[in-house]
């Protein structure tokens, strides 16, 4: 006891020692401040980090797929008659109607097609996506679709889990024509070129459609065989790869397709190879193929994955010009408008 008493009162009389003593209680007490900042400071980055995230999967999944963008493509087409200068054709394609791509969000897409006063309206299949029942509520829906000249349209792979008899009975009862493999002539039925076209020109636009390259038929000589051989050709396709199938003998100045969605998540303004079909140089937008120039819509709705990003739902509004270049020269823009939520 002795002993201890003697080095507390050394303690308390020596400068030095109680001078230590503060240093190292100082140090002490900096390093736990400094630890407990730090974990406060990881703390704060990892919420904003989480909230960050939070947000992206948000607009992906609620705002940017059905922040509807409405395209427009001007092309210039070989041979086209002056009586169709300026024909308006609106492609939809992808509606997907399902829970995501629901009765009102459809209705909106019918709504901003009809503003765009098209001359024809084509749609590239998948209407459904897993449930063929919904095919029925689809088509009521399109049946509101406004184009003097008609709507046409082609099944996608999702289409064949409806038989070929019950699509049929569907677009009939919405004024819809399916293309399975054959062609119509259209003829404009409104005058948006010269007033006074030349006499003996020929008037009018090879409409044909194919079956899905991956569940259906896939003839485009039998689709185009008897088609007039002056007029200019349009080929519509749910799947963009039929373009390499497309020879110099069926004349196709353009093919209308869809399939890829435009790839759905583009981060840095790229397409993952695993969300575009398969289809990594068509993914989206103008392509040129071996023997025809193709026009690849990012589509309406989603499938598997119901998320958007960079990668915006499409209405493209395609106007045709006459030119003698032996490919159609496009040149695009753009008309955006704010999210629309149904």
């Amino acid at each position: 006891m002795s002993v201890s008493s003697n080095a507390d009162g050394a303690f308390a009389s020596s400068p030095y020692l109680r001078s230590r003593w503060r240093a190292a209680t100082s140090q002490l007490v900096t390093r736990v401040h400094v630890h407990l900042a730090g974990r406060h400071t990881l703390r704060a980055q990892g919420t904003r980090l989480l909230k960050g995230i939070g947000a992206g999967v948000g607009y992906a999944a609620l705002i940017e797929p059905r922040w509807i963008e409405r395209t427009h493509i001007e092309f210039a087409i070989p041979g086209l008659p002056v009586g169709l200068d300026g024909y308006r054709i609106v492609h939809l394609s992808d509606l997907h109607h399902n829970l995501i791509a629901g009765r009102g969000f459809l209705q909106r897409v019918v709504e901003l097609a009809n503003g765009l006063d098209p001359d024809l309206v084509v749609v590239t299949g998948d209407f459904v996506t897993h449930n063929p029942e919904r095919l029925w509520g689809c088509f009521d829906i399109l049946r509101h679709l406004r184009a003097p000249d008609g709507v046409l349209a082609t099944r996608g792979n999702h289409d064949y889990r409806c038989s070929l008899d019950m699509m049929e009975r569907a677009c009939d009862r919405a004024g819809v024509r399916l293309l399975e493999n054959r062609h119509v002539v259209v003829r404009p039925t409104r005058q948006r070129g010269l007033l006074l076209t030349p006499r003996r020109e020929p008037t009018g636009l090879v409409v044909a459609g194919v079956g899905d390259l991956q569940e259906g038929l896939v003839d485009p000589a039998r689709a185009l065989g008897t088609a007039p051989a002056d007029l200019p050709r349009i080929l519509l396709s749910h799947n963009p790869l039929v373009a390499e199938l497309i020879r110099p003998e069926h004349q196709v100045a353009l093919q209308l397709s869809g399939h890829t969605h435009g790839g759905q998540v583009r981060p840095f303004r790229r397409p993952i190879a695993l969300f575009n079909g398969g289809a990594a140089q068509y993914s989206s937008g103008i392509v040129a193929a071996p023997h025809t120039t193709v026009y690849v819509s990012r589509g309406v709705g989603t499938s598997a994955l119901h998320v958007r990003w960079n990668c915006r739902p499409e209405i493209a509004l395609l106007t045709l010009h006459p030119a003698p270049e032996s490919a159609p020269a496009p040149v695009s823009g753009r008309d955006s408008r704010p999210p629309a939520v149904p």
